[in-house]
């Protein structure tokens, strides 16, 4: 009997961390070249954001912590000890949350001791106030605590619809960027080399596949199939980071640094 085909993991989004100033007054180089969709203030009140979204169904959730948001509150959350400025996250998503279950069953089953969490609720409420609902699932390492975030996927599985969260079909001149980019090419993952061997092992078993060359492709909620779709990993001496392509045109800039230390490179 053929083995079960299964879902392929769409990109959703990239999360860019930037101070609550700066995501109430956006840099004229980010307005210059992206337009900006409002997005909302997360439940529980202690972070919201703002959206780049594309013709391909991706976005980037530019994220603050509100000003008034408990110290505390903000130091027990999975971004709220990192620096701003700099993209801290990226997540994945797939288009029934009950597929979710096969993902950690590969992961657990992957040769290390990296799992993922059950699905926890969330939600937002936009500008508008429509009611976003989904469940996020983060990896976890050994001892059961968060990953440091970006070195693999979040899950963010929709309970609402997802046109409704990101809203790129219904609300298209949102995704008319002046800088010509349409959506996502490649993300580029670096880790501390002595955390590749493991982290490849996961990313095989979230992509079903067997002996990769540390380079996966993943779907894209639009289903478009005309660019590299692909996330590379790469090990450095204690070295932690995400950067990304965007597919662009033959105008576009090479690059764009959209707050100061973060920059968006663009392919055509």
């Amino acid at each position: 009997m053929a083995a079960e085909i299964q879902p392929q993991p769409l990109i959703d989004h990239l999360v860019v961390l930037v101070s609550h100033a700066t995501l109430l007054k956006l840099p004229d180089q980010l307005q210059d070249s992206f337009v900006v969709a409002p997005g909302g203030t997360h439940t529980g009140g202690a972070t919201l954001n703002k959206l780049i979204l594309f013709q391909d169904g991706f976005y980037v959730e530019l994220i603050a912590f509100a000003e008034t948001v408990d110290p505390e509150k903000r130091k027990n959350h999975r971004w709220g000890r990192l620096e701003e400025n700099q993209i801290i996250d990226f997540a994945y998503s797939l288009t029934d949350e009950r597929d979710f279950k096969a993902v950690q069953q590969r992961v657990e089953q992957a040769g290390t001791p990296i799992r993922y969490s059950d699905p926890i609720a969330g939600g937002r409420t936009t500008d508008d106030g429509t009611v976003l609902k989904w469940a996020v699932a983060e990896a976890l390492d050994e001892s059961r605590h968060e990953l440091h975030p970006g070195k693999l996927p979040f899950w963010c599985l929709d309970r609402t619809p997802r046109k409704l969260r990101v809203p790129f079909q219904s609300d298209p001149e949102k995704t008319q960027h002046p800088s010509g980019a349409s959506g996502i090419s490649s993300l580029s993952i670096t880790v501390d080399s002595r955390e590749l061997g493991a982290l490849s092992q996961v990313y095989d078993a979230i992509h079903d596949s067997h002996g990769s060359t540390n380079t996966w492709h993943f779907g894209i909620p639009s289903g478009d199939a005309t660019a590299k779709h692909a996330l590379s990993l790469s090990g450095k001496d204690r070295a932690s980071g995400v950067t990304i392509v965007l597919r662009g045109n033959n105008s576009s800039p090479a690059k764009v640094e959209i707050v100061p230390g973060v920059i968006f490179e663009l392919e055509s």
